[in-house]
């Protein structure tokens, strides 16, 4: 028999699902179809033969490139600073931690402008790489790096707080075993995170692949030669190219749902996997 406590929960819970479904709803699957309805507005063809166009492919590279750079390096480095602020007694552990998650505290913008305030041409560290024929800012390098700045707490963000609630017991005892610090996190802590650190890298990912205000400042916007998929989206909707426009964003819709796909595929891999050690 449900008690008037139990029933005014239960009502309460329902409504908080039908207020997250309403929302999901509106900003999320409505515009997404709305995306590929104005894409797919003139036909498939006149869509597909966007995904032909040279300056497309340049901008699909570089996105692409700055991606593959970007989710390996934050991955580990994030992997890194989580075992360094929750495993060591290092001094300024906390100040690293406050360094990685500045990018979330600062505008996008403010990143891409630290950057060329650092490796800009006009800096000693720009200007020798310049002398040597590799420019940093207004090329490709910077948007590398501009992707990876503003990147580069997603991992750490996640895997902290885990770790703290986790604790170090299980690590401990390897140690008493004969294992080094790094071992013990690496062999016995890692295999535990490998769900939340696959979801920490589709989350970088994401956040690499749209990646727009840092990239803005850092790019020179050079169409065909610095401007990844989200600056093109920008320029062909500007110069009333809703075509191409909305075939690239439905490019990168079917890039992220992909991703969370592949996320879902692994972890039932790994769920399985799982089930048949257990005895």
């Amino acid at each position: 028999m449900h008690t008037p406590r139990r029933r005014s929960a239960e009502g309460s819970a329902r409504i908080v699902v039908l207020l997250a479904a309403l929302i999901v709803l509106g900003l999320i699957a409505v515009p997404v179809a709305a995306i590929f309805a104005f894409a797919f507005e003139r036909g498939v063809e006149p869509a597909l033969a966007v995904l032909t166009r040279s300056d497309v492919h340049a901008a699909m590279g570089l996105s692409a490139l700055a991606a593959a750079f970007t989710v390996p390096f934050v991955t580990v480095f994030g992997a890194a600073v989580a075992w360094v602020v929750t495993r060591t007694e290092l001094p300024g552990r906390k100040l690293l931690l406050a360094f990685v998650n500045v990018p979330f505290a600062v505008p996008p913008v403010v990143s891409g402008l630290l950057v060329i305030l650092t490796l800009g041409p006009r800096t000693p560290v720009g200007a020798w790489f310049g002398s040597l024929g590799i420019p940093i800012c207004f090329a490709p390098p910077a948007v590398i790096l501009a992707t990876a700045l503003v990147s580069l707490g997603v991992v750490a963000k996640d895997l902290v707080p885990l770790l703290e609630t986790l604790g170090p017991a299980e690590e401990i005892a390897a140690r008493a075993l004969g294992a080094t610090p790094a071992q013990a996190f690496w062999r016995v802590t890692m295999p535990g995170l490998r769900l939340p650190l696959l979801h920490a890298a589709v989350g970088a990912l994401a956040r690499a692949l749209g990646e727009f205000g840092s990239v803005t400042v850092v790019s020179g916007r050079i169409r065909g030669e610095t401007m990844t998929v989200p600056l093109l989206i920008e320029a062909l909707y500007g110069e009333y190219d809703k075509t191409g426009a909305f075939a690239l964003a439905a490019m990168l819709a079917v890039v992220a749902l992909g991703a969370v796909g592949l996320k879902k595929t692994v972890e039932l891999v790994l769920a399985r996997s799982a089930e048949k050690v257990t005895p």
